[in-house]
């Protein structure tokens, strides 16, 4: 993420972070002191929205395989899941 971020900011991009509730503990040290008003925080009721969740369901049926496919493949998903990437992309 560090060297996305400076390659993102030497091409004058202003946001090159979305962080969930929790993320920037887990930011590294260089992140946060030459980045981190580049970090766009996110609320929780954001990365639920039934936009981003339905989006969630439909990656999740595409890419979870036979084999992976148990009776709680969904909730493993969820538990794996950063939503905060699909803001990314959708950006």
């Amino acid at each position: 993420d560090e060297t996305f971020g400076e390659m993102a900011m030497q091409h004058k991009h202003r946001l090159v972070h979305f962080l969930g509730p929790g993320d920037e503990e887990w930011a590294s040290a260089k992140a946060k002191e030459k980045q981190s008003h580049a970090f766009q925080h996110v609320k929780a009721e954001l990365l639920q929205d039934k936009v981003v969740s339905e989006a969630f369901d439909r990656a999740g049926e595409s890419r979870v395989l036979g084999s992976q496919r148990t009776p709680d493949w969904r909730a493993r998903v969820a538990e794996m899941a950063s939503r905060r990437n699909f803001l990314q992309v959708r950006c």
